[in-house]
């Protein structure tokens, strides 16, 4: 049967789960004869914020409220997700739980969650990552999950304290680790924030150094290019195997929108973002690509309007609609508005840009 997949990135100060679900009610208002089953919202998120929910939600999978250490130590509650009704995909927000701008800090309690994520049966877990997070080079979670660092002395270090120096670390011994740990896939699910920093020049000296010890006790060369500002990957891509992904692509897999509209059961595909800068991303002009082959309508709406030249720039096989112009008796609130006036305006337009929509479904 032919389904409308009403997909989002955050719009008009709504979240992306804000959006698509105001946009749905709006689409249901309009053609009540269109099946409730027949549409498919598929908020997007890109290992930032809001993917735990989106792909519990989206998998029909469950929540566990797990308590870890927090990046300061401290104990936090946080939710581990599982993706479908097996279970085997676990999900976490790595920023839920190690958040921090502080110089020091841990990442522990990433490593507790991974090891209550395979206690509970998960075959693979997906690792939300959005900047700003501890930085200790993973090796905290690292050391959760069995692996014992030690100082010039020989004595074991407690990296579960966030006060610990990455520059007293001297030996490694990874033996430890619980074979769960080597036989589960991980993934690092890497956000477009992640992509705006880097280390420090001085981070990156360390880190060198730590890859060396890494490469000398463990046999294992690890990369200390292309890393985050946190360096987390430098850790559970050393001692985890863990796959380092784009945010956007890995969680786009994970929803199985991609098998719909292969299959093609998609009979129209709306997108909503905020400006065009916001699809540079491949994986979103590769899902875009994707509904052009299979949708008979594919929609992009902006928040922003735009001229016809850069409209055809874009994507000349799309229509593309602007919430700016949308049948208001008021023009666009001010750029300085307060968020609560944006949000009202954006859920107002999304209401009356539903009529402009070409929508149809076949059995």
């Amino acid at each position: 049967m032919s389904k409308i997949v009403i997909a989002s990135l955050p719009i008009g100060g709504l979240t992306a789960s804000e959006a698509a679900s105001r946009l749905t009610r709006s689409v249901r208002a309009q053609w009540p004869a269109i099946p409730s089953d027949r549409i498919v919202q598929l908020p997007l998120a890109d290992g930032g914020e809001g993917t735990i929910d989106l792909l519990v939600t989206q998998s029909l999978g469950s929540f566990l409220e797990v308590e870890a250490t927090g990046a300061a130590g401290e104990p936090v509650v946080v939710p581990l997700g599982f993706a479908g009704e097996d279970g085997k995909l676990a999900i976490i927000e790595m920023q839920r739980v190690v958040r921090s701008t502080a110089e020091h800090g841990t990442t522990y309690g990433v490593g507790e969650l991974i090891r209550d994520a395979l206690d509970e049966g998960a075959f693979s877990v997906l690792l939300g990552h959005d900047e700003s997070l501890a930085r200790d080079a993973g090796l905290g979670a690292a050391a959760a999950l069995g692996v014992k660092f030690f100082d010039a002395s020989g004595k074991e270090l407690d990296l579960k304290d966030p006060s610990v120096a990455l520059s007293r670390i001297s030996r490694i011994d990874a033996s430890g680790r619980e074979f769960e740990i080597l036989s589960s896939r991980f993934y690092i699910a890497r956000s477009a924030k992640t992509l705006l920093t880097s280390p420090s020049p001085e981070y990156l000296l360390e880190l060198d150094r730590l890859a060396e010890i890494v490469r000398r006790d463990v046999g294992i060369p690890v990369a200390t290019n292309n890393l985050s500002a946190s360096g987390i990957e430098f850790g559970l891509t050393a001692f985890c195997g863990a796959e380092v992904r784009d945010g956007m692509a890995l969680v786009i897999e994970a929803t199985g929108v991609a098998a719909i509209l292969k299959a093609g059961e998609c009979a129209a595909f709306v997108l909503l973002a905020e400006n065009p800068q916001l699809l540079d991303s491949e994986a979103v002009r590769a899902l875009l690509n994707l509904a052009l082959g299979s949708a008979k309508h594919v929609t992009v709406i902006f928040s922003k309007p735009m001229s016809a030249p850069e409209k055809k720039k874009l994507f000349p096989k799309v229509t593309l609609l602007s919430l700016a112009e949308a049948k208001l008796f008021a023009a666009p609130v001010a750029a300085d508005a307060s968020l609560d006036t944006i949000r009202r305006d954006t859920l107002l337009r999304l209401e009356k840009i539903a009529p402009e929509l070409k929508l149809e479904v076949h059995n």
